[in-house]
């Protein structure tokens, strides 16, 4: 038995892989080529992985502006001080990002309303994108 672990972990090592990661599947769950495991905001296409709040979740399934792990009422006057202001692109859930917060993003807003940010697969189980 031990001398299987061996040859596995050899073989593991011979091919590149490292044996403490040689269990974890990463899939692409939304074909952005980005594996799920480093995906920034693994349920929504962002091939670019913009995160302009440095959370490292990405602006496409992040409207959680306070960073509480809620997406809330907080979040939505942070929203609304945002909307249609150039020098404000926190707010923009748009890649690459092109412009102020408009009507697109309170879509994503809305739909994200009362949930939490994410799923990011940079900080999985995290407050800032869990």
């Amino acid at each position: 038995m031990k001398l299987m672990a061996l040859t596995a972990t050899l073989a593991l090592l011979i091919f590149g892989v490292s044996p403490a990661f040689a269990g974890t599947i990463c899939g692409d769950s939304d074909s952005d080529t980005i594996d799920d495991c480093s995906d920034n905001c693994s349920d929504k296409a962002n091939p670019g992985q913009v995160d302009t709040d440095g959370d490292h979740c990405g602006n496409v399934c992040d409207a959680d502006y306070t960073q509480d792990g809620i997406i809330g009422f907080p979040d939505f006057g942070q929203f609304v001080a945002a909307f249609g202001n150039p020098a404000n692109i926190l707010c923009d859930h748009t890649e690459p990002v092109t412009g102020p917060p408009g009507f697109p993003d309170f879509g994503v807003f809305v739909a994200s309303f009362g949930g939490t940010p994410g799923p990011s697969g940079t900080t999985v189980g995290t407050t800032a994108c869990p």
